[in-house]
């Protein structure tokens, strides 16, 4: 029985990379754990577009929003490991929901494997126009004068942890009002139902530009070239910055030829012209890399947001 376990163990050894060679070979499924019109959707459509001419296989695209992305990531922890679904998430399921939540129905260690990451941004902050407030300033001296009257949406783990932190760092009290995506957030922000959010540049700098709302700030340490009318968080609360992150996983278990053939795809497909005009035009930084590499940034990201949840009292009963 022991040499039989062998040769099987020697079989599946010199399969994998056949089987990677081979690899796609049918359907691809990205798994996105956030609504359509957010930052990762956008990021996952670009990407499995590119896949599927790449690879001539078709590839869908599956929102499964709700729960702070813990519906996507439970359904991609999941699915088979055999490299045909694709979980493309953020810091919210891969860093920030284990420091918030007492309990997650997914480890985001162990129960998937690092591909490659995809962008790196930082974000808008937008008032509502009705508000009489142009600078950060103005709506800190604002939220000082009338403690806890003030709210802020969210519909993502680093929306969340903007605010918070502006809320610690600049020592006011806001009302927090969560919603199940960012563009949900936005749409309640342009109709006067709440006053600020922290929004990545997809879901809410197109209502800045159109003068739907009023951006007062950037979340970057420097002033974002093209956007230099906005100011930096940092020029009026020193100190302050976030930045927000795409990347792409499959369910731990993947044999690792497939995990490199699927991240050389995927680097090539950051290559393609929509893509850079994605990022060019939601002021987004490419962020390829090794899975390695990945791992590593990951690594970093959950001890740096564990520091940033304790802060901000993030962290859910």
């Amino acid at each position: 029985m022991r040499v039989l376990g062998w040769l099987a163990a020697i079989a599946m050894a010199g399969a994998l990379p056949a089987a990677a060679q081979d690899y796609p070979n049918k359907p691809i499924r990205i798994i996105s754990p956030f609504g359509p019109g957010t930052a990762t959707d956008t990021v996952a459509r670009v990407i499995g577009n590119e896949l599927g001419k790449l690879t001539g296989q078709a590839v869908v695209i599956e929102n499964k929003p709700g729960a702070e992305g813990q519906i996507g990531a439970q359904a991609a922890a999941a699915a088979p490991p055999d490299g045909y679904t694709v979980f493309i998430t953020t810091q919210t399921t891969q860093a920030i929901n284990p420091h918030v939540y007492k309990s997650l129905t997914y480890d985001p260690v162990k129960n998937f494997t690092p591909v490659c990451g995809l962008t790196l941004g930082a974000q808008i902050v937008m008032v509502k126009n009705e508000l009489p407030v142009k600078t950060v300033a103005d709506f800190i001296a604002l939220a000082k004068k009338e403690p806890g009257k003030l709210s802020f949406g969210s519909g993502n783990g680093s929306s969340r942890g903007g605010a918070e932190l502006f809320r610690v760092m600049a020592k006011i009290d806001l009302l927090g009002v969560p919603y199940k995506s960012q563009p949900q957030a936005v749409s309640d922000l342009l109709g006067g139902r709440i006053d600020i959010i922290f929004s990545d540049f997809t879901a809410g700098l197109p209502a800045v530009l159109d003068g739907r709302a009023r951006g007062i700030a950037v979340t970057s340490d420097k002033p974002i070239p093209g956007l230099e009318q906005y100011p930096t968080v940092a020029s009026t609360v020193p100190g302050f910055e976030m930045w927000a992150w795409t990347a792409a996983y499959v369910p731990a278990g993947t044999p690792k030829p497939i995990v490199d053939k699927l991240n050389a795809l995927i680097r090539e497909a950051m290559k393609s012209e929509s893509y850079l005009t994605l990022t060019k035009t939601t002021f987004g930084i490419p962020f390829p890399g090794t899975p390695e590499e990945l791992a590593t940034f990951q690594a970093s990201e959950t001890k740096k947001w564990g520091e940033i949840v304790r802060v901000a009292g993030m962290q859910e009963p």
